[in-house]
């Protein structure tokens, strides 16, 4: 599945100088083509959220049940949090617990994410980072239309033993000035570097870099897609 262009030792250099990297063409271009038409057409989104501190999932017939007023309640809510420097809003399908092997259209999005729990991907990966004791990857496809976003924060919490982020991007054409960018920042808040999700690459960092993905702006003419998650230790 990856490509078999990629130099890893090239790669594990560069990661060492900020324990980050971002690996472009990293699958192969036939299957990466497959994957954006895919997540086009068939997957179906729910929407994640963070309420009150609490993450909530709608599905599509719930968010469409819910009257005016309680989206209205919601919004405002979400918009709130984010002007406070919390939250979060994207369309998400899980991955970790299988069910994507129940819909036959998306045999290719779950062979990917199988992939990522591979012998040959975990070793790919554990010799970029130097994680030497990563056993294996969760994760979700995710797709941010306008006005969606997520808030600075860590990938680290206690207890869930994650180690290495990633996230392969799958939009065809996207422009930077449609925001969407994972956006990185130093300790104090000052923004540092952003990267544009350029299409069929990877993106892998520590998971305690501080991060963003910026607010999508409502003149983005595509969503974000990707597929994003976390290499764990167990």
């Amino acid at each position: 599945m990856l490509s078999s262009s990629l130099n890893t030792e090239e790669l594990a250099q560069k990661y060492s100088a900020d324990q980050r990297i971002r690996i472009p063409d990293v699958l192969q271009p036939e299957l990466a083509q497959q994957l954006q038409g895919l997540y086009y057409s068939l997957i179906p989104f729910e929407q994640l959220m963070s309420v009150q501190g609490q993450n909530r999932t709608f599905t599509a017939s719930e968010m469409a049940a819910m009257s005016d007023t309680v989206k209205r309640q919601l919004q405002e809510q979400l918009v709130r949090q984010a002007g406070e420097g919390v939250g979060f809003l994207y369309g998400g399908y899980r991955l970790t617990d299988g069910r994507a092997k129940n819909i036959p259209a998306l045999e290719p999005l779950q062979t990917l994410f199988d992939y990522l729990n591979s012998d040959d991907m975990l070793n790919f990966v554990r010799s970029v980072t130097g994680e030497a004791g990563l056993v294996g990857a969760d994760g979700h496809a995710t797709q941010y239309t306008p006005g969606n976003f997520l808030t600075r924060h860590r990938d680290d919490p206690a207890g869930e033993q994650r180690r290495v982020a990633y996230v392969f991007n799958f939009s065809k054409s996207w422009h930077p000035d449609w925001g969407g960018l994972l956006q990185f920042f130093e300790e104090d808040g000052t923004p540092r570097d952003a990267w544009a999700p350029q299409f069929n690459s990877l993106a892998l960092f520590d998971v305690r870099h501080i991060h963003s993905v910026t607010y999508v702006t409502p003149f983005a003419r595509e969503p974000r897609l990707s597929m994003t998650g976390w290499f764990h230790t167990g």
